[in-house]
Formats: C-alpha cells, structure tokens, sequence
C-alpha cells in the first residue's frame, strides 16, 4: 500500500526536509572521502543512489556510511565509513557533482543485493519516468540480462517483471502494485483522459480505459499548491462529467483492501 510520503525522496514533491538533510550530509561526507578515492574507483549502491536522486526510503540513508567499487585489489582494505565492493568489469561510471558513481542503470542492479522487491519496483519506474528518465525499458531488460548469476539477479528479474514506464512519483507505483496484488488488472499508467468528443482532459495517474474509471493519488502538492490544486480539482470535475469514475487515494488512506475495494466497485458498477 502507499506509505506516508516522508518514506520516499519525491522530487520536489512530499515533504522532503528529513531526506535532503540526510542528502546532504551524505554528500559532504562522500566529498571529503572523494578526494581519497584510489584511480578507478566510484561511488556505488546506497552512496550512488543518493548522488542520482533514487527515490529512497529515509531508513536506507546513513551519512555515517559510504559505498564504494574499484577495480584495485589494494584499495578494497576496510576502512571505517566505507564499505568497499568489487568493481565488476562491465559496470559503466558516470560524474554526478563532480564525483565519480555508477551509471543509474548499474546502480539499480547493484541495489538488488541491499533493497526489498518492491524497493528495486519504485526505483526501476523512477529510472523509466515520464519526465526526463534516465534509461528506457530496454536499457533495463539489456543490465539485467547482464547482471545473471550475481547476488541478486533473482529478486531483480522479478523486479523488472512490474516495472512500468511513464510514472511520475513512487506513490503511483505503490498504489498501482496494491491494486495489482489486490487482485484487480493492471491500470494504464499516465494516459489521456479524455470526453465523450475525444477531447483532452487530463493524464489520468491510473486509468481503466475501457470502464471508465479513473485512480488518481492525492500528493504533497495538493496541500502546498493552490494553484495546482484548484486546476486538479476542474479537471476531475471535467472528468466526470464526461462519464469518468474518479477514485481519489489520499496520504491517509493506509489500509490496502480498503482501497483494493473502492476501485473494485467503480470498475463494477462500470460493468453493470
């Protein structure tokens, strides 16, 4: 089910002063071990998910520790704050403020060894995103492919099975995975809204075509926009006037059957 917006790093969206203040400081620290950084080396997992704007929970964020990969055996000596991986030799390095750290697409796979499911679930849509993603689903089929036989390449493949293209915010994702594991289809994700004419309403968040039902979760700018608010508000009203059923998810609606039970209604009464 969705979990309170402070667990995730939305961009720009829910509250996000608990995680930018464990960004930061994550930063400062991997900036003063930078300058230590043996030829060849880049920061990697948690550390590089950090540097890539990964939506992660506020849980997996710990400036006291660095994670870093290198190729150079004499570098992998433990030290206290770091902890030191092998660099595998197909893994690609990119400079993220300044800084060496894992591609995007690597830094996912490595994750698989830390992160839950679900986890891998959030961050592989958070990499395809409507808005300027930083991979596309090929990307990800082709690193998984890749990845095989390494400590875990299971949970990712089952990862890659329910990551879809085009979300915008971990939200969608949680919700869209709570319909699905409660039994109903899966819905369209960020499509045309339209009216009986063809006529362009909205991007719907989840969207039933065929029944005409539509689930759109309530975010963190609905309370700290007005402006956005008002708009949403005419659109869903637009929406239903044309014969749309809207399910509006908010923050507080944490029980997933109950949710689960609320679209079940709208698609069918749609059916009826």
């Amino acid at each position: 089910m969705p979990k309170p917006d402070r667990d995730h790093a939305p961009a720009g969206k829910a509250n996000p002063r608990p995680w930018k203040r464990l960004r930061r400081a994550i930063i400062a620290h991997a900036r003063i071990e930078y300058a230590r950084f043996a030829v060849g080396a880049a920061f990697s997992h948690l550390t590089a998910a950090v540097l890539h704007r990964f939506p992660l929970r506020t849980g997996r964020l710990d400036p006291s520790v660095l994670h870093v990969t290198t190729y150079a055996d004499n570098a992998r000596r433990r030290r206290k704050g770091l902890q030191v991986h092998p660099m595998p030799r197909d893994e690609r390095r990119v400079k993220v403020k300044g800084m060496m750290a894992t591609h995007p697409v690597d830094t996912w796979c490595a994750l698989s060894a830390i992160l839950s499911i679900d986890e891998l679930i959030v961050i592989g849509d958070h990499l395809v995103r409507r808005q300027h993603p930083d991979a596309t689903m090929d990307d990800l089929r082709r690193a998984v492919a890749r990845y095989a036989g390494r400590h875990g390449a299971k949970k990712l493949r089952l990862a890659l099975e329910l990551v879809r293209p085009r979300t915008d915010s971990p939200k969608e994702t949680e919700l869209r995975l709570t319909l699905v594991r409660g039994g109903l289809p899966e819905p369209a994700v960020n499509v045309p809204v339209r009216d009986g004419a063809g006529r362009h309403i909205k991007l719907g968040d989840l969207v039933y075509e065929d029944e005409r039902v539509l689930v759109e979760y309530d975010g963190e700018q609905h309370r700290t926009d007005p402006a956005q608010y008002a708009k949403d508000a005419r659109d869903l009203e637009r929406a239903q006037a044309a014969g749309w059923r809207t399910i509006r998810i908010r923050r507080d609606d944490r029980v997933p059957a109950a949710i689960v039970a609320r679209v079940r209604a709208a698609l069918s009464a749609a059916s009826a």
